[in-house]
C-alpha cells in the first residue's frame, strides 16, 4: 500500500476530531423531535485484558485508586512547570545498571528522550521518557499510584520479552497529561521495573526539576496556544472553533473540516526539507510546503535558532489543513497566520 493511501495515526485522530461536529449535526437532523440533550447513551469499554496482547494491571496491589474525582493539580506538574524540563536528565542510572552500561541519551524532542541499547545478555533494551504526554481514557482508567499520583499501567506482550507503559497522570480531567515511561526489556516484571524508573522521575521533577541547559530550549517554555488570539483564529478558520493542546508544545484550533496548528520542536533545518518553497515572513526566511496526499495541508516552518551544539534547530511550524476539502486556500491562510504568530515569539 502506498504512502499516499495510508493515514498516519495523527491524521486519523485529527480527521476524527474534525468530523465530530458534522456527525453531531447530522444526528440532530435525523433525530426529529428527540431532545438529544436528554438522551443517555450506554457507555461500553473494552477491558484492557480483553485487548490483543495487552495485560491489565493486577488488582489488589494496595495502590489501586482509579475512578472518582480528578486528582488535585500539583504545581510541580503543570504544563508550565514541565515545559522547560530536560527529559534526558530524568534517568535513574542506578536502576538502569541492572541492564549494563547506560547508552547515550537520544533526545527526540523538547519533552521526549530515549535510551536504547543491549543488556548483559545481548538483549535489546529501550527506555523512553515523555513529559506532558496527552492521554485520554488512560487518565480515567488509572488504577494504580506512583509517588502519590494516579497511574495507568499497561503491559504489552513481546516476543520472548516484554513492554510496559507507565503513565503517571500529571494533569487530570479535561486535556489530561502524563509523565509516560515506556520500557522494553527482558526482565521478570517489566512493569515493576518501569514503575521504579517512573517513581525516580516523579520525585526528581517534584523536588529538583532539571531544566534545559542555559542557551538551549529557547522555545521550550512557551505555550503554543498563547501565540494566537481567539478572534484571530476565528478570522482564519471561522467561529465556533475548538482549542486543544497536544503534549506540551503543540496547539490545535479546529472547526468542522478545517484545522490550524502551531508546534515547537527540535528538528532539522526546514531549509533542508524536500520540495519546499522559500518565502519571506515578516522580514525573515521561512519555508512553505503543500501536502495534498490525504487532504490539502500547508505548512510554514522556520528555524528559530540552533539547539545546543549539534546540527539540530528549534523549529516553529504553522500548518493549515482543509480536511473535508472545502476549497480553503491553506497556504494563504497558513502564511497569514504564521506572520502574526512569529511576532508573538520572543527573539
Amino acid at each position: 500500500m502506498s504512502g499516499a493511501t495510508v493515514l498516519s495515526v495523527r491524521r486519523l485522530r485529527r480527521l476524527r476530531l474534525a468530523l465530530i461536529p458534522a456527525v453531531l449535526l447530522l444526528s440532530a437532523g435525523c433525530a426529529g423531535s428527540t431532545d438529544l440533550a436528554k438522551v443517555t447513551f450506554e457507555r461500553t469499554t473494552v477491558p484492557a485484558a480483553e485487548r490483543e496482547n495487552v495485560v491489565a494491571s493486577a488488582p489488589g496491589t494496595g495502590d489501586d485508586q482509579g475512578g472518582g474525582e480528578p486528582q488535585a493539580q500539583e504545581a510541580a506538574f503543570t504544563p508550565e512547570a514541565l515545559r522547560p524540563i530536560d527529559p534526558c536528565a530524568l534517568l535513574d542510572e542506578a536502576e538502569f545498571a541492572q541492564f549494563g552500561d547506560t547508552p547515550e541519551a537520544m533526545r527526540a524532542d523538547y519533552s521526549r528522550c530515549g535510551y536504547y541499547g543491549v543488556d548483559q545478555q545481548g538483549e535489546s533494551v529501550g527506555l523512553t521518557y515523555t513529559l506532558g504526554d496527552s492521554v485520554f481514557s488512560e487518565a480515567e482508567q488509572a488504577s494504580q499510584e506512583v509517588a502519590g499520583l494516579k497511574t495507568h499501567v499497561q503491559s504489552v506482550d513481546g516476543d520472548g520479552g516484554g513492554m510496559c507503559f507507565v503513565r503517571v497522570i500529571t494533569t487530570d480531567g479535561e486535556n489530561a497529561k502524563s509523565l509516560t515511561i515506556q520500557l522494553t526489556a527482558k526482565v521478570d516484571d517489566v512493569c515493576a521495573t518501569g514503575r521504579e524508573f517512573a517513581e525516580h522521575a516523579v520525585e526528581l521533577v517534584r523536588e529538583d526539576p532539571p531544566h534545559n541547559a542555559e542557551g538551549t530550549g529557547l522555545l521550550a517554555g512557551l505555550d503554543a496556544c498563547e501565540t494566537a488570539e481567539a478572534d484571530e483564529v476565528a478570522g482564519w478558520i471561522g467561529d465556533e472553533h475548538r482549542q486543544h493542546a497536544y503534549g506540551l508544545h503543540d496547539c490545535t484550533w479546529s472547526r468542522t473540516g478545517v484545522e490550524l496548528q502551531v508546534g515547537f520542536r527540535i528538528s532539522y533545518d526546514p531549509a533542508d526539507a524536500a520540495d519546499v518553497e522559500e518565502i519571506d515572513l515578516a522580514g525573515a526566511t521561512a519555508y512553505r510546503v503543500l501536502d495534498g496526499n490525504v487532504y490539502p495541508e500547508c505548512k510554514v516552518s522556520w528555524a528559530h535558532g540552533p539547539f545546543g551544539d549539534g546540527a539540530e534547530f528549534e523549529v516553529v511550524t504553522v500548518s493549515m489543513a482543509d480536511i473535508l476539502e472545502e476549497g480553503v486556500d491553506t497556504c494563504a491562510l497558513a502564511t497569514e497566520a504564521a506572520e502574526v504568530i512569529k511576532t508573538r515569539i520572543p527573539a
